[in-house]
């Protein structure tokens, strides 16, 4: 899922792209009437010029050019006019000799359109038909500009404004990618915290450094956790004080079968049995609430710090031998998904085998991948044969130290692997020459 800085990035720099691809598109358009309307004000302009220079003179009509502008006296200037009379035609110095394509016109009727002119370049042209009350024929006068000049200056502003535009837009998509990573730090403290709050190292987080947007919700967390925490510990309470309440009862019972045993022996083995069925019940569901009542992730057990801890505990103990251990974490995994108490317990009774047989070496090794969690403990001890490894995983078997001499607190082991749905597996070591004892924990647990 898209995260929300990146939606809010994307959705503000769309919108200002668009409204910069609006905003253009209007400064184009206006900029294009501007620049029409200041043509044609200027054609009018040059239309009453033109106008005011034309005189009758013997019977003929001329045009004085020395009233004019000095524009119309070079050849192809960009400034043209053109007076079509019915017998005659006169044009701009700046013609040359290109003749304007005019269609009469009636007096005072006026005509503004565009057409191609000297050197085939556009050219914007007004006319005006002119005539008088004792003739029919009528005369038009015609100015013209060349565009080119004008649309290279129109090119020109626009490219400008183009470019302003473009590095403005560039400046604030800058600027809203900052802005939303500055804003969004607090929000990388909390995924801190919570990180630190998996691993044990804090024990709710601190709303006062939180911004008050999401302050409520980390409240509302802490509360929660502190719900959590008092429901599972009155819950193991009641489960306590139900496993207590039932031993004199069960005390009783078991007394009631043992006398039963001296009349009726058959009745009493399967009294006997239906007892024993209770307490391994009872002690079933107390492991269950022990294992799995507190499981908060701040009790998760932390990969480096309390492997270390233990084996330079057990180091202490097995000092009288001289022993070299090592872990290795090849993923940088930091924790475990099982409770800290019982990883310690749990791992804590196959270190401290593998320190009692080993000659002079221990590996722990974690790994993960996208299936499971592996967790192998190696030591170069005599190992245990071949047959009798089976024996060691067999449900319901308990091996003593006396009767295998490699099982000390293997029963508990398997305990904890059955309540976690851990898959406990012993085998021979491949690297050194004893025994290897993996744990193999599912990826639908939140390995980290």
């Amino acid at each position: 899922m898209i995260s929300i800085r990146t939606k809010l990035s994307l959705w503000l720099s769309g919108l200002i792209i668009l409204s910069t691809i609006i905003g253009l598109i209007l400064f184009e358009s206006m900029l294009r009437e501007a620049f029409h309307d200041s043509i044609i004000n200027r054609l009018e302009e040059d239309l009453e010029h033109v106008i005011l220079a034309t005189s009758l003179q013997n019977g003929q009509i001329e045009i004085d050019s020395k009233q004019l502008s000095s524009f119309y006296r070079p050849a192809y200037s960009g400034r043209y006019y053109q007076l079509n009379l019915p017998n005659n035609v006169i044009r701009s110095r700046s013609l040359w000799d290109v003749e304007l394509d005019i269609e009469p016109l009636a007096d005072k009727q006026k005509r503004v359109w565009q057409a191609k002119g000297p050197k085939n370049n556009d050219m914007q042209l007004l006319s005006i038909g002119i005539g008088s009350d004792t003739t029919p024929n009528t005369a038009t006068l015609t100015v013209a500009q060349d565009l080119s000049i004008g649309r290279r200056v129109f090119s020109e502003v626009y490219g400008t404004k183009l470019a302003i535009n473009i590095g403005v837009l560039l400046a604030m998509i800058t600027g809203i990618f900052l802005i939303l990573r500055q804003s969004f730090k607090p929000v990388k403290k909390v995924q801190r915290s919570l990180a630190k709050l998996r691993q044990g190292e804090i024990s709710a987080l601190d709303t006062d450094s939180i911004p008050p947007e999401i302050k409520p919700l980390a409240a509302t967390y802490n509360e929660l956790l502190d719900y959590t925490a008092k429901q599972i510990e009155r819950s193991r309470n009641n489960l306590g004080n139900l496993s207590h309440g039932l031993k004199t009862p069960l005390a009783i019972m078991q007394q009631q079968v043992e006398a039963l045993g001296l009349t009726d022996p058959e009745a009493a083995i399967a009294m006997q049995q239906q007892l024993d069925q209770i307490r391994k019940m009872i002690e079933r569901k107390l492991a269950a609430a022990r294992i799995t009542g507190d499981m908060l992730p701040a009790a998760q057990m932390n990969v480096d710090k309390d492997f270390t801890s233990l084996l330079n505990t057990l180091a202490k103990v097995y000092r009288h031998k001289s022993l070299s251990y090592d872990i290795v974490n090849v993923n940088h995994l930091s924790r475990i998904p099982i409770h800290r108490e019982d990883g310690m317990e749990l791992f804590g009774n196959l270190l401290d085998n593998a320190f009692k047989w080993a000659q002079s070496n221990i590996v722990v090794t974690v790994t993960k991948n996208a299936q499971h969690m592996l967790i192998t403990i190696e030591d170069d001890g005599p190992g245990v044969e071949q047959a009798q490894l089976a024996q060691l995983t067999a449900r319901g078997t308990r091996l003593d130290e006396d009767v295998m001499g490699h099982g000390l607190g293997l029963s508990i082991v398997k305990e904890i692997c059955e309540q976690y749905g851990f898959e406990l597996a012993f085998t021979a070591s491949q690297h050194l020459s004893g025994l290897a004892v993996s744990i193999t924990i599912e990826a639908k647990s939140p390995i980290i």
